[in-house]
């Protein structure tokens, strides 16, 4: 049959967990989830809006491209005029991205169009040398400042080699830094060849990292969002717009960096977390992504991955503050329902098992009052009578461990009497055999202390048959003035005899003791007794520590020594009459009862203090009154 208390406190555990579970995933799913689903949405738009741009501005490069190639097949290769080239100048304003146009004949000359500080410049080689420069003045080329020492020989760069190895149009598949540049970019080149397949010349755009970077700058989704392209080969196209990407040097610098394999694997699957110490220049440490990747790859376009992270602070301003306010009503939800369950345990389920485990506890006193208090009415009436119910019972345990002892103490009683006279008379024979003795040996005198020491033994034996009788009918017998520290040496002296060699007997007397009215032999049974269970309590040998001192008005006797100790079971029935942890012919069982008895009779009380392995403490007090009380006695 299951317990109250289990069921109830696993089915509370299962109902708290089952309403945090239940709240976490609604907080999760209604915070976090939708953040996510929205951000990532979100990202996937600006990679389709990126894609759309930067192939919008690939198409006009490449119609760039394609014009001048029509035009100058048309006008057969002429550069030596800027006017021939008037044509150029609206093309470039419609190219975000472009940054150069070159046209190069086979000859050496060449027209460079390029962007310098932001204005068009138009330069003319002739093969390759005496350049001549223009600016774009209201929409014309005017003269400008030129420089005798600039050289362009198309032959010796990069695109023109590869414009020249191709017989259509073509991108170069990667992007390369341009000659003696710290800029990067990408080139569309068109071959221009005669009707034979003669090569005249080569044309080519550059679209610059540099370009492309701003171009995609603007098409970020929120102010805080990080949009990076990288090429196929893991190197850095586009960085993100950071605050140490802002200083131009420090751009060109990070373009066509090599990137680990690990932030490629990283980007490439979508999850825009952040690796320190790895990417401290492409995301920022501490801030969490909602990210999506894509691949931008037209027909006969350089290929790129486009990544897109953005910061969940971005999608919902103050999202943060709104989760953390989510979690915290969460919590106390669950936290009053913990509440609720606890206080129950405590009015209902606590006090139930109080009342089922009042009486489990044997070492507990019956007779004490309950420490039982329920607010719940039904439950204090119960166990108002359960107490009740309890202590009567206790009650009656007692009166019957009371009745047994009386019966033994009866049954001592009844044989005592038997046993004394039939002793008593032996010793009675073995007084006369010594007299006899000392009739007969008196030419002997040294025989004599040792028929003293027999008699003197005879005569105690007689005394300890007497003290059993007492035990079972006392009699206060002969009571004189006496001092406790002649018993205790005297005892003491006795036990040193008996003890042997392996146990040592030391005493520490107090000298204001007060004298006491009591029986000499009796009090002496109570020493040479205890002695007697110390020295078995230490069969490899010890201490025995016999000890006075006054405490208040009281004369205190101790008895203390370094033995094997007791039990907690055998400390609680150690003066029951009778009872013995030794073998049966080793011990009756009555010498602790008969030292607890002579107290008892002298009006004393005997305190024990024992654990196992520890030794036992015999303390003895003797009151005050009873030297008033015995002296009254004796005087009537």
């Amino acid at each position: 049959m299951p317990r109250l208390k289990s069921t109830v406190l696993w089915k509370s555990i299962l109902l708290t967990g089952l309403c945090g579970l239940g709240l976490f995933s609604l907080w999760w799913w209604g915070v976090v989830h939708v953040v996510e689903t929205h951000g990532r949405s979100r990202a996937e738009e600006s990679l389709v809006q990126i894609r759309q741009t930067v192939d919008r501005e690939f198409k006009r490069a490449e119609d760039t491209g394609h014009a001048f190639g029509a035009w100058w097949s048309s006008t057969q290769g002429r550069l030596d005029e800027p006017e021939n080239l008037q044509s150029v100048i609206p093309f470039l304003e419609k190219g975000a991205i472009i940054t150069n146009l070159v046209l190069s004949c086979e000859n050496g000359d060449s027209a460079c169009v390029v962007r310098r500080d932001g204005e068009w410049n138009l330069i003319l080689f002739k093969d390759g040398r005496s350049p001549r420069r223009y600016m774009v003045r209201n929409g014309h080329w005017v003269l400008g400042p030129g420089d005798e020492r600039e050289v362009y020989v198309a032959k010796d760069r990069y695109w023109y080699q590869f414009g020249a190895a191709h017989s259509a149009p073509a991108w170069t598949p990667e992007a390369y830094r341009y000659f003696s540049s710290a800029v990067a970019g990408f080139t569309y080149t068109v071959p221009i060849r005669s009707g034979d397949g003669r090569l005249l010349g080569v044309i080519g755009v550059d679209v610059s990292l540099e370009e492309l970077t701003q171009l995609i700058w603007e098409q970020r989704p929120t102010p805080d969002s990080r949009t990076i392209v990288t090429d196929s080969e893991g190197r850095l196209l586009v960085p993100p717009r950071l605050k140490g990407m802002l200083d131009p040097p420090t751009r060109f610098a990070h373009h066509l960096m090599p990137l680990s394999p690990s932030l490629m694997e990283t980007l490439l699957s979508g999850q825009m977390s952040v690796r320190p110490g790895e990417t401290p220049y492409l995301l920022d440490l501490g801030k969490t992504y909602v990210g999506a990747t894509g691949l931008f790859s037209p027909k006969s376009r350089p290929q790129m991955n486009l990544h897109v992270a953005i910061p969940e602070d971005d999608l919902f301003p103050g999202q943060r503050r709104f989760a953390l306010l989510t979690f915290l009503v969460a919590l106390l939800v669950v936290l009053g329902v913990a509440w609720s369950l606890f206080d129950l345990h405590n009015r209902v389920i606590r006090p139930m098992r109080q009342l089922a485990e009042e009486d489990a506890s044997p070492s507990a006193d019956p007779l004490e009052p309950m420490n039982f208090n329920s607010d719940i009415w039904e439950l204090q009436r119960v166990g108002e009578k359960l107490h009740l119910a309890g202590r009567a019972d206790s009650e009656r345990k007692r009166l019957m461990t009371q009745v047994e002892h009386s019966q033994r103490v009866d049954a001592v009683g009844h044989m005592a009497p038997g046993i004394v006279h039939d002793v008593n008379n032996q010793l009675s024979l073995v007084l006369g055999q010594i007299g006899i003795c000392r009739t007969i040996l008196g030419v002997h005198p040294e025989l004599e202390p040792h028929l003293r020491a027999a008699e003197g033994a005879t005569l105690k034996c007689s005394e300890v048959l007497r003290a059993l009788m007492d035990y079972s009918r006392p009699n206060h017998g002969q009571r004189e003035l006496l001092s406790l520290n002649d018993l205790v040496e005297h005892a003491a002296a006795l036990l040193r005899r008996v003890m042997g060699g392996r146990i040592r007997v030391e005493t520490d007397l107090s000298q204001d003791l007060p004298l006491l009215f009591g029986e000499p032999i009796k009090l002496q049974q109570i020493l040479v007794n205890l002695g007697l269970n110390a020295r078995d309590a230490m069969p490899e040998g010890g201490v025995l520590r016999l000890r006075t001192f006054r405490l208040e008005e009281k004369a205190c006797l101790l008895v203390e020594d370094t033995g094997s100790g007791m039990t907690a079971e055998v400390r609680e029935r150690v003066f029951e009459p009778f009872f013995t942890t030794k073998a049966p012919e080793k011990g009756t069982g009555l010498g602790l009862a008969m030292v607890a008895n002579i107290v008892s009779a002298h009006g004393g009380k005997i305190h024990l203090e024992t654990e196992p392995g520890a030794g036992t403490r015999f303390q003895i007090e003797f009151p005050p009154t009873l030297r008033k009380q015995d002296g009254r006695r004796g005087d009537s």
